[in-house]
Protein backbone atom coordinates (compact mmCIF):
# COMPACT_ATOMS: atom_id res chain seq x y z
CA UNK A 1 0.00 0.00 0.00
CA UNK A 2 2.71 2.12 -0.16
CA UNK A 3 2.63 3.21 -3.51
CA UNK A 4 -1.30 4.17 -3.01
CA UNK A 5 -2.22 7.47 -4.14
CA UNK A 6 -5.83 8.33 -3.21
CA UNK A 7 -5.93 10.74 -5.68
CA UNK A 8 -5.01 8.95 -9.08
CA UNK A 9 -8.66 7.52 -9.30
CA UNK A 10 -9.81 11.19 -8.89
CA UNK A 11 -10.54 12.67 -12.57
CA UNK A 12 -10.21 16.26 -12.58
CA UNK A 13 -12.25 18.53 -14.93
CA UNK A 14 -10.68 21.00 -16.95
CA UNK A 15 -11.22 24.39 -15.68
CA UNK A 16 -13.78 26.19 -17.74
CA UNK A 17 -14.15 30.36 -17.71
CA UNK A 18 -18.02 30.57 -18.41
CA UNK A 19 -19.36 34.52 -19.09
CA UNK A 20 -20.51 34.52 -15.54
CA UNK A 21 -16.96 34.71 -14.29
CA UNK A 22 -15.65 37.26 -16.96
CA UNK A 23 -18.81 39.34 -16.03
CA UNK A 24 -17.79 38.98 -12.55
CA UNK A 25 -14.26 39.67 -13.09
CA UNK A 26 -15.33 42.82 -15.13
CA UNK A 27 -17.26 43.72 -11.93
CA UNK A 28 -14.50 43.68 -9.85
CA UNK A 29 -11.98 45.25 -11.84
CA UNK A 30 -14.34 48.11 -12.69
CA UNK A 31 -15.15 49.80 -9.33
CA UNK A 32 -11.03 50.21 -8.79
CA UNK A 33 -10.76 51.08 -12.16
CA UNK A 34 -13.85 54.09 -12.11
CA UNK A 35 -12.57 54.93 -8.75
CA UNK A 36 -9.37 55.79 -10.77
CA UNK A 37 -10.31 57.99 -13.54
CA UNK A 38 -12.81 59.94 -11.26
CA UNK A 39 -10.55 60.86 -8.45
CA UNK A 40 -7.73 60.36 -10.09
CA UNK A 41 -7.44 61.13 -13.81
CA UNK A 42 -10.34 63.17 -13.80
CA UNK A 43 -10.03 65.19 -10.62
CA UNK A 44 -6.17 65.92 -11.35
CA UNK A 45 -7.53 66.94 -15.05
CA UNK A 46 -9.45 69.32 -14.16
CA UNK A 47 -6.76 71.18 -11.54
CA UNK A 48 -4.30 71.27 -14.49
CA UNK A 49 -6.98 73.17 -16.49
CA UNK A 50 -7.94 75.43 -13.28
CA UNK A 51 -4.10 76.66 -13.21
CA UNK A 52 -4.22 78.05 -16.69
CA UNK A 53 -7.62 79.71 -15.77
CA UNK A 54 -8.87 82.88 -13.86
CA UNK A 55 -11.88 84.25 -12.55
CA UNK A 56 -12.51 87.66 -14.85
CA UNK A 57 -14.77 90.18 -13.08
CA UNK A 58 -15.01 92.74 -15.79
CA UNK A 59 -16.46 89.51 -17.99
CA UNK A 60 -18.05 87.50 -15.33
CA UNK A 61 -16.82 84.25 -16.31
CA UNK A 62 -13.58 82.15 -16.02
CA UNK A 63 -11.06 82.62 -18.75
CA UNK A 64 -7.54 81.77 -20.03
CA UNK A 65 -4.91 83.25 -18.12
CA UNK A 66 -1.95 81.49 -19.10
CA UNK A 67 1.35 81.20 -17.33
CA UNK A 68 0.15 84.18 -15.02
CA UNK A 69 -0.62 81.98 -12.16
CA UNK A 70 2.52 80.87 -12.10
CA UNK A 71 4.36 84.07 -12.39
CA UNK A 72 1.95 85.42 -9.61
CA UNK A 73 3.77 82.87 -7.30
CA UNK A 74 7.09 84.16 -8.30
CA UNK A 75 6.30 87.89 -8.09
CA UNK A 76 4.88 86.92 -4.68
CA UNK A 77 7.66 84.69 -3.83
CA UNK A 78 9.96 87.53 -1.60
CA UNK A 79 6.83 90.09 -0.62
CA UNK A 80 5.01 87.12 0.81
CA UNK A 81 8.35 85.37 2.62
CA UNK A 82 7.54 81.83 0.52
CA UNK A 83 11.00 81.02 1.63
CA UNK A 84 10.40 80.99 5.13
CA UNK A 85 6.84 78.80 4.41
CA UNK A 86 9.81 76.30 2.33
CA UNK A 87 12.20 76.41 4.67
CA UNK A 88 9.37 75.49 7.40
CA UNK A 89 8.26 72.87 5.24
CA UNK A 90 11.43 71.20 4.65
CA UNK A 91 12.20 71.15 8.21
CA UNK A 92 9.66 68.72 8.46
CA UNK A 93 11.24 66.37 6.31
CA UNK A 94 14.30 67.21 8.35
CA UNK A 95 13.19 65.78 11.73
CA UNK A 96 10.87 63.09 10.16
CA UNK A 97 14.32 61.53 8.20
CA UNK A 98 16.83 62.06 10.69
CA UNK A 99 14.90 61.88 14.33
CA UNK A 100 11.46 59.95 13.87
CA UNK A 101 12.61 57.26 11.20
CA UNK A 102 15.73 56.41 13.23
CA UNK A 103 13.38 56.17 16.43
CA UNK A 104 11.40 54.23 14.63
CA UNK A 105 13.83 51.89 13.16
CA UNK A 106 15.65 51.53 16.81
CA UNK A 107 12.13 50.91 18.54
CA UNK A 108 10.83 48.29 15.70
CA UNK A 109 14.38 46.59 16.41
CA UNK A 110 13.76 46.27 20.32
CA UNK A 111 10.19 44.73 20.08
CA UNK A 112 11.88 42.35 17.16
CA UNK A 113 14.40 41.19 19.64
CA UNK A 114 11.26 40.65 21.85
CA UNK A 115 11.65 42.74 24.62
CA UNK A 116 9.23 42.76 27.76
CA UNK A 117 5.78 44.17 27.62
CA UNK A 118 6.35 44.38 23.46
CA UNK A 119 2.43 43.82 22.40
CA UNK A 120 1.50 46.52 25.40
CA UNK A 121 4.02 49.06 23.52
CA UNK A 122 2.65 48.16 20.17
CA UNK A 123 -0.84 49.04 20.84
CA UNK A 124 0.44 52.24 22.70
CA UNK A 125 2.44 53.23 19.60
CA UNK A 126 -0.56 52.74 17.34
CA UNK A 127 -3.02 54.71 19.10
CA UNK A 128 -2.12 57.98 17.99
CA UNK A 129 -3.13 56.88 14.53
CA UNK A 130 -6.42 55.34 15.52
CA UNK A 131 -7.36 58.93 17.11
CA UNK A 132 -8.59 61.65 15.02
CA UNK A 133 -5.93 64.31 14.58
CA UNK A 134 -7.94 67.46 15.86
CA UNK A 135 -8.06 65.29 19.55
CA UNK A 136 -4.46 65.04 19.40
CA UNK A 137 -4.23 68.80 18.25
CA UNK A 138 -6.44 69.72 21.34
CA UNK A 139 -4.38 67.63 23.86
CA UNK A 140 -1.13 68.80 22.42
CA UNK A 141 -2.34 72.91 23.11
CA UNK A 142 -3.68 71.75 26.29
CA UNK A 143 0.20 70.35 27.31
CA UNK A 144 1.18 73.88 26.36
CA UNK A 145 -1.49 75.94 28.64
CA UNK A 146 0.08 78.74 30.52
CA UNK A 147 -1.59 77.45 33.91
CA UNK A 148 -1.03 74.19 34.62
CA UNK A 149 0.46 72.83 30.99
CA UNK A 150 2.89 70.17 31.46
CA UNK A 151 4.93 70.73 28.83
CA UNK A 152 4.84 74.03 29.51
CA UNK A 153 6.05 74.21 32.99
CA UNK A 154 9.13 71.33 31.38
CA UNK A 155 10.28 74.00 29.03
CA UNK A 156 10.04 77.05 31.46
CA UNK A 157 12.17 74.58 33.86
CA UNK A 158 14.57 73.66 31.07
CA UNK A 159 14.91 77.25 29.57
CA UNK A 160 14.94 79.30 32.71
CA UNK A 161 11.98 81.04 32.54
CA UNK A 162 9.14 81.54 35.11
CA UNK A 163 4.94 82.60 34.88
CA UNK A 164 5.96 86.24 34.46
CA UNK A 165 8.50 85.76 31.53
CA UNK A 166 7.63 82.89 29.71
CA UNK A 167 6.46 82.61 26.01
CA UNK A 168 3.72 81.23 24.47
CA UNK A 169 5.11 78.31 22.85
CA UNK A 170 2.95 77.47 20.25
CA UNK A 171 2.33 81.14 19.22
CA UNK A 172 5.94 82.77 19.38
CA UNK A 173 7.67 82.85 16.10
CA UNK A 174 10.63 81.68 17.89
CA UNK A 175 9.30 78.47 19.47
CA UNK A 176 6.15 77.35 17.34
CA UNK A 177 7.74 75.52 14.56
CA UNK A 178 9.56 73.59 17.16
CA UNK A 179 6.80 72.40 19.11
CA UNK A 180 5.28 71.62 15.84
CA UNK A 181 8.25 69.30 15.02
CA UNK A 182 8.56 67.96 18.44
CA UNK A 183 4.31 67.13 17.89
CA UNK A 184 5.49 65.27 14.18
CA UNK A 185 8.36 63.20 16.03
CA UNK A 186 5.85 62.20 19.26
CA UNK A 187 2.85 61.09 17.46
CA UNK A 188 4.26 60.15 14.28
CA UNK A 189 7.15 57.78 15.13
CA UNK A 190 4.88 54.90 16.03
CA UNK A 191 3.05 54.12 13.08
CA UNK A 192 6.51 53.42 10.96
CA UNK A 193 7.94 51.48 14.33
CA UNK A 194 4.74 49.33 13.73
CA UNK A 195 5.24 48.95 10.03
CA UNK A 196 8.91 48.51 10.39
CA UNK A 197 8.48 45.72 13.36
CA UNK A 198 6.07 43.69 10.63
CA UNK A 199 8.90 43.71 8.02
CA UNK A 200 11.13 41.97 10.64
CA UNK A 201 9.52 39.76 12.35
CA UNK A 202 9.14 38.06 8.75
CA UNK A 203 13.09 37.21 8.76
CA UNK A 204 13.21 33.43 9.99
CA UNK A 205 15.00 32.74 12.80
CA UNK A 206 17.22 30.44 10.94
CA UNK A 207 18.89 33.34 9.33
CA UNK A 208 19.10 34.87 12.59
CA UNK A 209 20.44 31.98 14.25
CA UNK A 210 23.32 30.32 12.01
CA UNK A 211 25.07 34.15 12.15
CA UNK A 212 24.83 34.09 16.08
CA UNK A 213 26.68 30.75 15.43
CA UNK A 214 29.10 32.10 13.25
CA UNK A 215 30.01 34.86 16.33
CA UNK A 216 27.45 37.57 15.05
CA UNK A 217 26.55 40.08 17.97
CA UNK A 218 23.61 42.20 17.81
CA UNK A 219 25.41 45.66 15.87
CA UNK A 220 26.20 43.00 12.96
CA UNK A 221 22.62 41.46 13.10
CA UNK A 222 20.97 44.80 12.48
CA UNK A 223 23.09 46.07 9.57
CA UNK A 224 24.13 43.08 8.06
CA UNK A 225 21.22 41.56 8.33
CA UNK A 226 17.54 42.78 9.70
CA UNK A 227 18.46 46.17 7.36
CA UNK A 228 18.93 44.80 3.97
CA UNK A 229 16.20 41.83 4.48
CA UNK A 230 13.78 44.58 5.72
CA UNK A 231 15.10 47.16 3.14
CA UNK A 232 12.55 46.97 0.73
CA UNK A 233 9.86 47.96 3.67
CA UNK A 234 12.57 50.66 5.23
CA UNK A 235 12.83 52.02 1.57
CA UNK A 236 9.06 52.56 1.19
CA UNK A 237 9.14 54.58 4.72
CA UNK A 238 12.24 57.05 3.65
CA UNK A 239 10.30 57.64 0.06
CA UNK A 240 7.44 58.60 2.18
CA UNK A 241 9.48 61.02 4.40
CA UNK A 242 10.69 62.27 1.21
CA UNK A 243 7.05 63.56 0.25
CA UNK A 244 6.47 65.20 4.21
CA UNK A 245 7.86 68.91 2.98
CA UNK A 246 5.39 68.52 0.19
CA UNK A 247 2.15 67.13 1.71
CA UNK A 248 2.62 68.41 5.63
CA UNK A 249 -0.36 71.03 6.06
CA UNK A 250 -2.00 69.33 9.09
CA UNK A 251 -0.34 70.29 12.25
CA UNK A 252 0.03 73.87 11.48
CA UNK A 253 -3.65 73.90 10.58
CA UNK A 254 -4.69 72.19 13.45
CA UNK A 255 -2.74 73.00 16.45
CA UNK A 256 -1.22 76.53 15.19
CA UNK A 257 -4.54 77.96 13.87
CA UNK A 258 -4.29 77.71 10.14
CA UNK A 259 -0.68 78.27 10.07
CA UNK A 260 -0.28 81.31 12.96
CA UNK A 261 2.76 82.20 14.40
CA UNK A 262 5.20 82.09 11.17
CA UNK A 263 4.23 78.00 11.12
CA UNK A 264 2.66 78.26 7.64
CA UNK A 265 4.08 75.13 4.68
CA UNK A 266 3.97 75.48 0.99
CA UNK A 267 1.34 72.74 0.94
CA UNK A 268 -0.91 74.81 3.94
CA UNK A 269 -0.47 77.96 1.40
CA UNK A 270 -2.41 75.90 -1.58
CA UNK A 271 -5.04 75.29 0.64
CA UNK A 272 -5.31 78.61 2.16
CA UNK A 273 -5.57 80.45 -1.71
CA UNK A 274 -8.06 77.59 -2.29
CA UNK A 275 -10.85 79.65 -0.74
CA UNK A 276 -9.42 82.91 -1.94
CA UNK A 277 -8.61 81.83 -5.37
CA UNK A 278 -8.70 78.38 -6.52
CA UNK A 279 -7.18 79.01 -9.53
CA UNK A 280 -3.65 80.24 -8.42
CA UNK A 281 -4.48 77.41 -5.62
CA UNK A 282 -4.29 75.11 -8.46
CA UNK A 283 -1.36 76.72 -9.95
CA UNK A 284 0.60 76.16 -6.43
CA UNK A 285 -0.05 72.86 -6.63
CA UNK A 286 1.19 72.29 -9.68
CA UNK A 287 4.43 73.91 -8.47
CA UNK A 288 4.77 71.43 -5.64
CA UNK A 289 3.98 68.00 -7.87
CA UNK A 290 6.61 69.63 -10.05
CA UNK A 291 8.91 69.89 -8.01
CA UNK A 292 7.99 66.61 -5.90
CA UNK A 293 7.37 63.63 -8.33
CA UNK A 294 11.08 63.66 -10.03
CA UNK A 295 12.62 64.41 -6.75
CA UNK A 296 10.42 61.57 -5.11
CA UNK A 297 11.21 59.10 -7.89
CA UNK A 298 14.94 59.55 -8.22
CA UNK A 299 15.48 59.16 -4.53
CA UNK A 300 13.35 55.68 -5.43
CA UNK A 301 15.39 54.75 -8.02
CA UNK A 302 18.91 55.68 -5.47
CA UNK A 303 17.54 53.58 -2.96
CA UNK A 304 16.66 51.23 -5.23
CA UNK A 305 20.43 50.46 -5.58
CA UNK A 306 21.78 50.63 -1.75
CA UNK A 307 20.73 46.94 -1.14
CA UNK A 308 19.33 44.13 -3.60
CA UNK A 309 16.11 43.08 -2.95
CA UNK A 310 16.13 39.96 -0.69
CA UNK A 311 12.80 37.67 -0.51
CA UNK A 312 12.59 35.48 3.02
Amino acid sequence: MSGFNPLAKIKFKKYKNPFRIKLFIFCMLAIPVFSFLVYGVYANLGGVIMAFQTFSREQEKVVGAGFTNFQRFFLLFERYNYGKMIGVSFGYFAVVMFISTPISIIVAFFLYKKVPFGRLIVVILFLPNIIPMSLLGEYYRKLFDPSNGVLNKLFNFILGFDASNAPSYLSDPKYANSMLYLYTVWFGFGYNAILIWGAMSRIPEELVESAQLDGANMFVEFFKITIPVIWQTLSMVLVVACMVPFTIYMQPMIIAFNGQAETTTISLLAIQQLKADPYYSAAINIIIACVSIPSVLVVRKLLDKVYPTVEV
